[in-house]
């Protein structure tokens, strides 16, 4: 098991600085061993069914799959994404076998299956399609997971399915009128999601980053000038989720929902986009961190709320596992860049993820969605949790001087 060594040697009599490099060392530490001797394990064993080559939708809280759900292509795609960057990081080294045999079964079970183009959005578990509706944020995860299945494997399968996707979204789902690409075919709403965008985006930065094919950075800029233009509020720093037709906010521009998670997951996503380019991001990026650190993160908790509205108010006080991953990949990011130190607050979004959602009772598994006062909501464990807890706790490990996924 790798483990990860102390920030600073301890002092013959600490400073309050050197306690808290002691404070996160320790909670990065305990957060890395959970990852690779119980999160990553028990997905890739409980949570892998081998009879179909594909991973678990959800299990219960004894450990147990959860039967009579449809398995969803994007779970599928995160599970692979998961293995494949933790067996090229050294955490996991068997996730490299397990990547590429549910990446191929996911090509069998969903790439143009029906005879149409593009994936469907579900199965059961023997692999018959249970819904064939084509969706943006499905089809962003299944180019994430070619591109790091592509990073153990060149298959000319993966290359096959990457082309066709490529294809079908720029012929079928992209919006020539007003930018961006349309949620669902079929729709089943009239409104726009930033979310699907912002996960195609960060597909295409995996893309780019695996193949550096100028193309794939030409779809990164149009998207990263949409969600500035468009998503981006920069007098508040709020990413807006719903749109009309024409990227107006809905219900009305002020009024917007605003998840504070997104607010996290774009700054890091930015900083990305700036390696890949060189183009500055770095006012959009405080923009949006000081927005989630000052309206959804309750700091001396290290807490993330699920809900804010555009005016900073809290909408939904209940919290979810996913957004404390996202915060710690951002601050993160800015810490080890030098931006800004923000050691004190990962420690304690890591301690909360451990104390709150990472009960060792689980063995590897989670509490996903707690409300108000922090009293259990979630009755099983979904397996799409893991992508959020396998890239977090990666990222903190880098402030230990240990590149992950590089």
């Amino acid at each position: 098991m790798r483990t990860v060594e102390p920030l600073v040697r301890a002092a013959a009599h600490p400073s309050p600085e050197s306690n808290a490099m002691r404070h996160l060392s320790d909670a990065i530490a305990d957060a890395s061993r959970w990852l690779r001797d119980c999160a990553l394990p028990l997905w890739s064993t409980r949570g892998f069914d081998e009879r179909h080559n594909a991973f678990e939708e959800q299990l219960d809280f004894f450990g147990s799959p959860v039967m009579g759900v449809a398995r969803r292509l994007m779970v599928q795609a995160r599970q692979v994404s998961v293995y494949a960057a933790a067996a090229l990081s050294g955490a996991f080294p068997e996730g490299a076998a397990l990547s590429l045999r549910a990446a191929r079964s996911m090509i069998n079970t969903f790439f143009e299956r029906d005879g149409a183009q593009g994936w469907a959005f579900s199965s059961d578990r023997s692999g018959r399609l249970v819904d064939a509706k084509r969706d943006l944020y499905a089809h962003a995860f299944a180019i994430s997971a070619l591109a790091w299945a592509m990073r153990l494997d060149r298959d000319r399968r993966f290359e096959a399915a990457l082309a066709g996707t490529l294809g079908f979204l720029e012929r079928c789902l992209a919006d020539g009128v007003s930018g961006g690409y349309w949620d669902c075919v079929p729709r089943p709403d009239p409104l726009r999601r930033q979310n699907p965008h912002m996960h195609l985006f960060e597909a295409y930065l995996a893309l780019y980053e695996t193949t550096r094919r100028d193309d794939v950075l030409e779809l990164c800029q149009k998207l990263h000038e949409l969600a500035l233009r468009r998503f981006y509020n920069p007098s508040s720093g709020a990413i807006r989720e719903y749109f009309d037709n024409h990227w107006i906010v809905y219900p009305a521009p002020g009024a917007g929902r605003v998840e504070p998670g997104h607010l996290f997951e774009w700054a890091w996503l930015l900083r990305r986009f700036e390696v890949a380019t060189g183009l500055n991001q770095d006012h959009p990026i405080s923009g949006l961190i000081d927005a989630g650190l000052r309206t959804g993160l309750e700091v001396a908790r290290g807490r993330v709320v699920d809900e804010i509205g555009e005016d900073g108010g809290v909408r939904s006080a209940s919290s979810r596992f996913w957004p404390h991953g996202e915060a710690v990949k951002a601050l993160t990011e800015e810490t080890r860049n030098g931006s800004q130190d923000y050691s004190a607050m990962i420690a304690s979004i890591l301690t909360r993820l451990r104390a709150v959602y990472c009960l060792d009772r689980l063995a590897g598994g989670w509490v996903d969605h707690v409300d108000a006062d922090d009293n259990p909501i979630s009755k099983t464990m979904p397996a799409s949790t893991l992508y959020h807890a396998y890239f977090g706790i990666a990222s903190a490990e880098t402030i230990c001087g240990r590149t992950i996924n590089s």
